[in-house]
């Protein structure tokens, strides 16, 4: 953790600037629009996504920060955008340990600044002038829509496969790291293996990072997670401990996690006597330490993905990036 918070406050003055184009940018007739943008800038986070164009454009060669600034607050508006709606498609009402805009504000208000947000994120991918960074970004955008319509699909889902979940999750996360990385290849014209190699790296960054946060949600506690413990089971999540969970689980544990699923649905009080059952059922299969090992297993891929680059601070950067992800408590 200490190391990731060096590297933010290295470049603290570039995420600075992101936040100050966001904000000057998120300026509508009505206030709320503002309001709402300032709340998701003030709530914390590390800015991992624009924090990784940034690193990777000057890996690839950017000195001149005019050519990455306002992509790097184009991809950090599309994942406001996408907070705004899943808080409330998840009905969330605390994110980072404080209160979600729709829990302050409402569901409306909250979804109509994220469309806000997305749109001014074309407008500022426009500015860039590189036909491939637009047409990339807008076809991330496409499939990470896709993928939250994915996930919502098959929520409650108990007979999930892996192939499908990572389907999801490459949807919903992964994409967007990828692209990160991805355009700052673009940006300085790159050849098309070392596109590529970014590309992947970004995307197993990404697959790592959400592996981690289904795995925190049987792990951590409000305190740390900023969250409360069990979103995903409370909101009928099928993650990867419950799937490699039931590959073990006898024919009676899984009828109960089945059902204790289906009867959560349905309550207004969350039912902890079930979650601790639940709880109890992924300890016995030692499915969270199943989920690392996978996780460990694509932070080697990734690692490999950087090989063609040559040692530099930029690349250590990312690397340590990526073992932040992979160690993260929160």
């Amino acid at each position: 953790m200490q190391k990731i918070n060096q590297i933010t406050n290295l470049y603290s003055s570039e995420l600075n600037a992101v936040n100050d184009i966001i904000l000057s940018n998120s300026v509508g007739k009505s206030d709320l629009i503002q309001e709402i943008t300032k709340n998701l800038i003030n709530s914390g986070g590390k800015r991992i996504r624009p924090l990784l164009l940034i690193i990777t454009s000057k890996l690839c060669g950017s000195t001149n920060p005019e050519s990455y600034l306002n992509l790097a607050s184009a991809v950090e508006m599309i994942h406001n955008a996408t907070l705004l709606h899943d808080d409330v498609v998840d009905m969330s009402e605390i994110r980072r340990g404080k209160k979600t805009a729709n829990a302050i504000w409402d569901n409306k208000a909250s979804i109509l600044v994220g469309d806000y947000l997305f749109s001014l994120s074309f407008q500022l991918m426009v500015k860039s002038q590189n036909l491939a960074v637009l047409e990339l970004l807008s076809k991330t955008s496409s499939i990470i829509a896709d993928g939250e319509v994915l996930q919502l699909q098959n929520s409650h889902n108990i007979h999930i496969s892996t192939d499908k979940y990572f389907e999801i999750i490459f949807g919903k996360t992964a994409v967007l790291f990828s692209a990160c990385c991805e355009v700052g290849a673009l940006i300085n014209n790159l050849p098309n293996q070392q596109i590529k190699n970014l590309r992947d790296f970004g995307k197993n960054i990404g697959m790592i990072f959400q592996i981690v946060d289904d795995i925190l949600d049987y792990s951590s506690n409000q305190e740390t997670l900023g969250k409360d413990l069990g979103n995903d089971f409370f909101e009928g999540k099928i993650t990867f401990p419950i799937i490699k969970t039931l590959q073990s689980a006898n024919s009676q544990e899984q009828e109960f996690i089945s059902e204790t699923f289906t009867t959560n649905l349905h309550q207004s009080q969350k039912d902890l006597a079930s979650f601790e059952k639940v709880l109890a059922i992924i300890k016995k299969y030692d499915a969270l330490n199943q989920c690392k090992k996978l996780a460990s297993q694509i932070a080697v891929e990734a690692s490999n993905n950087l090989s063609f680059f040559e040692n530099n601070t930029f690349k250590n950067q990312m690397l340590e990036i990526l073992e932040y992800s992979l160690h993260r408590i929160s």
